[in-house]
């Protein structure tokens, strides 16, 4: 009965594992993006509100899609900005301000409010493109190449916990007062393929225990 239930197990693991990397080749161009604001520090005051922030990116047409929305902030907007920089483990909010990899120029100012807006590669802060090509501060004109490496070396940390979002404050936190880091966001399509698949393996168990349970003792 066991090696009946192991050999279903390694039956549904390969097929899930097969299925979802075929799923990830075909669709890899778009990565979601996703994490919840919370304190950026500890005060005082600390910071209050919730809220989200999220990323689309499309890594064939060089876009991204960002949005956030928020709520309860112990002040106004002034400012708010993607952050990112390689290289550091762990990677913590910084005291002093990292490459600003893209500038939310135009949100609201408001405690609680939402935005959106469509970048590209010509969106991306001077000085992170800078930083990722090693060019000197005296740069300030970068080529197509300069900038899609900034482009995908942003995709790379947000992937990997080194970039982050943060709202500033105007008045008791004008360094900072929520921000999120990102994760992942799956596919609803490999989702459902796995929920589809382990609903199948639950099935071909049961059934296996049925078989095991009428067979006669020999």
């Amino acid at each position: 009965m066991r090696q009946v239930i192991h050999r279903s197990l390694l039956a549904v693991a390969v097929a899930v594992g097969g299925l979802l990397l075929g799923g990830a080749t075909c669709s890899a161009t778009i990565i979601q993006f996703r994490g919840a604001l919370e304190p950026q520090i500890a005060g005082p005051p600390v910071p209050t509100g919730t809220g989200y922030s999220m990323a689309i990116v499309n890594t064939v047409a060089r876009t991204l899609y960002f949005e956030t929305q928020w709520s309860g902030l112990n002040n106004t907007v002034s400012a708010s900005h993607i952050h990112a920089k390689g290289g550091v483990t762990p990677y913590v909010y910084p005291v002093a301000n990292w490459a600003v990899a893209l500038n939310m120029s135009g949100i609201p100012t408001g405690t609680s409010g939402s935005f959106s807006q469509n970048y590209s590669i010509l969106n991306l802060g001077s000085n992170f493109v800078r930083q990722e090509n090693g060019l000197a501060p005296s740069v300030t004109t970068f080529t197509t190449a300069e900038r899609e490496l900034a482009f995908d070396n942003l995709v790379t940390y947000l992937g990997s916990g080194q970039a982050y979002f943060n709202l500033h404050t105007s008045g008791t936190n004008p360094g900072g007062s929520l921000a999120n880091f990102y994760h992942v966001v799956p596919e609803p399509g490999s989702v459902a393929l796995m929920a589809v698949v382990f609903t199948g393996f639950g099935y071909r168990v049961l059934r296996a225990r049925r078989r095991a349970a009428n067979s006669p003792i020999a």
